[in-house]
């Protein structure tokens, strides 16, 4: 069995990553400051799954091979530990949570919700919330807690993605049926409500806390993946086409700023105009932006051993003394970087 002590030194790599993403804000004499880091927490097993909980603490959920494992970190993604495996096989999808420390998990293949209250210590089991099915992909993998509190979850069903929602903590749900005509993949809160996307080409919005949904149109014929609101009523979309689509009215209307790279997977907002994109196949290449997703640089691969490795799930983290980068990769790796305080 796989344990802390078994964890791979942690390993000083690639100073351009960091020249190239913090330059904006980082006086020249600094920069040499600055390491991207990595450490293999659970070696070959994918983590897309990442969360602050707050106080520095971050929790990551595994994937295949090794799926159900939750592992923490009390200094921003410094060093780690294994809490240990808490959903068995079932692979975890998504963690959501918020600053008071509690938080939520979502598995991929029975599409059950678990609930921590100590900072990703101990978990409860809330049970199976949909029966969606999708034979391609995983049954679920979006889930985002509101300003409000709420908890929605979206479900992946190859009939048509629905939304569930609590709001009282996970322990009942409400499907409100199916939003989209096919799977939909991601969450997220914007300026002025949450989005959704997925294998439909489409984007729906919620303008009441996800009560009810609304079809805002297709933006292309391509599955849509990546998704992030940048603040300022800015949302970037990434498509397994490869082409970055920018709204700056909350997800109303779209640019299509043409293909970057290859196939989407991730962004992280690093603050102000700042974007970090990632690629999963084809160069699997990240790539930055200074200007909001209008233009981007290539900034190679992740930097860890597997030559084949991608940056599955990056956030970004800011306490108003340290900035930190922390994100989980296709084959087991986190990767960080830690900025100081602006």
């Amino acid at each position: 069995m796989f344990s802390a002590e078994q964890t791979d030194p942690m390993r000083k790599l690639g100073v351009a990553l960091l020249l190239l993403i913090l330059h904006a804000n980082t006086r020249p004499s600094q920069a040499d400051e600055f390491e991207l880091k990595a450490v293999a927490i659970r070696p070959k097993s994918r983590i897309d799954a990442i969360a602050h909980f707050g106080s520095g603490v971050v929790i990551a959920g595994t994937r295949m091979p090794h799926p159900g494992d939750i592992h923490k970190s009390e200094d921003c993604g410094v060093s780690w530990r294994r809490v240990g495996n808490i959903t068995g096989d079932d692979f975890i999808t998504c963690i959501a949570s918020s600053e008071d420390g509690t938080g939520y998990l979502l598995t991929g293949k029975h599409v059950h919700v678990w609930k921590s209250n100590d900072r990703g210590e101990s978990w409860k089991d809330l049970g199976q919330i949909s029966d969606a099915s999708n034979p391609v992909f995983a049954n679920a993998y979006g889930m985002v807690v509101t300003e409000n509190g709420t908890l929605l979850v979206a479900d992946a069903d190859r009939k048509g993605g629905h939304v569930h929602r609590s709001t009282d903590g996970g322990v009942t749900w409400i499907d409100l049926g199916a939003v989209s005509t096919h799977a939909l993949y991601r969450l997220i809160e914007v300026g002025d409500g949450i989005l959704a996307n997925g294998w439909a080409g489409h984007i729906y919005k919620s303008s009441d806390d996800g009560k009810t949904w609304r079809d805002m149109g297709k933006l292309i014929g391509s599955d849509l993946y990546a998704i992030e609101y940048i603040g300022n009523d800015t949302v970037l979309i990434g498509t397994k086409s490869g082409n970055i689509f920018v709204s700056h009215d909350n997800g109303v209307t779209w640019k299509d700023r043409g293909v970057v790279g290859a196939a989407a997977d991730d962004f992280s907002w690093l603050g102000g105009r700042r974007v970090l994109y990632s690629t999963y196949n084809g160069n699997r290449h990240l790539y930055f932006s200074e200007d909001a997703g209008e233009t981007w640089a290539s900034l190679g691969r992740v930097p860890t051993t597997d030559p084949n490795d991608w940056l599955d799930h990056v956030i970004y983290i800011n306490d108003g003394r340290m900035r930190t980068i922390v994100g989980g990769t296709n084959k087991g790796f986190i990767v960080h970087a830690r900025l100081p305080g602006e």
